[in-house]
């Protein structure tokens, strides 16, 4: 069994430009996979932006992201890219994991709003496959609320790599988190404090920011 650690980044879709065929508010603007073997170590990544068909990139979602509309204007469209991904994991056996379960959901919306009907795709976001590693980690510890991965490593003693909310480096950061959790049953969380938050910072995902709102192989 192999598995998939996938982190989505996510545009605002301004009420303005909602309709009756797309009436979320957000939509995927970047799709990071990390690949895992047996042992929960990195096979491969995957990193690819995907074009918007109703959102746009602001300032905010800009700055915090890094991502910007140019890049992202002749990028593949969501059906497209998941399909690439699909291609890349190739005939693996494997489960899906995310850091809460706003990436499957939105993944969901899309799918129904923009009509994929793709069964190698529909088969992707199948509930059973996927495993909601925030779940997992404050039921784990037995804490009463949802936390962020920021905090998550803090409180396992792991340095992020890269930029948080680059959707690559959040599931890269996400495989890391998993790998220690699982090779280390017993690990017991350290105190951990939360850095003083920069102006347009986010400790939380832009899944779980909008979350109630109409919503790299090696």
């Amino acid at each position: 069994m192999n598995y998939l650690v996938i982190d989505l980044e996510m545009c605002n879709v301004p009420r303005d430009y909602r309709s009756r065929s797309y009436k979320y508010a957000n939509e995927t603007i970047q799709i990071g996979a990390v690949l895992l073997d047996e042992e929960f170590k990195r096979i491969g990544t995957l990193s690819q932006y995907v074009h918007p068909e109703h959102g746009v990139i602001d300032p905010f979602i800009q700055n915090l992201t890094g991502i910007r509309n140019s890049q992202v204007k002749k990028a593949p469209r969501i059906e497209e890219a998941l399909l690439h991904m699909i291609d890349w994991i190739g005939d693996r056996e494997y489960k899906v994991y995310a850091w809460s379960g706003s990436d499957r959901a939105q993944l969901l919306h899309e799918i129904k709003a923009k009509k994929i009907c793709d069964e190698r795709i529909l088969d992707f976001v199948c509930e059973t496959r996927w495993i909601d590693y925030q779940d997992v980690f404050v039921k784990r510890f037995g804490i009463e609320r949802k936390i962020g991965l920021e905090e998550a490593l803090g409180r396992v003693e792991i340095e992020p790599e890269g930029r948080l909310h680059d959707g690559l480096d959040d599931a890269v950061n996400t495989g890391y988190l998993i790998e220690k959790l699982k090779m280390n049953p017993e690990y017991k969380l350290v105190s951990y404090e939360m850095p003083e938050q920069e102006q347009g910072h986010l400790s939380c995902t832009l899944g779980e920011l909008f979350t109630g709102l109409e919503l790299k192989l090696a």
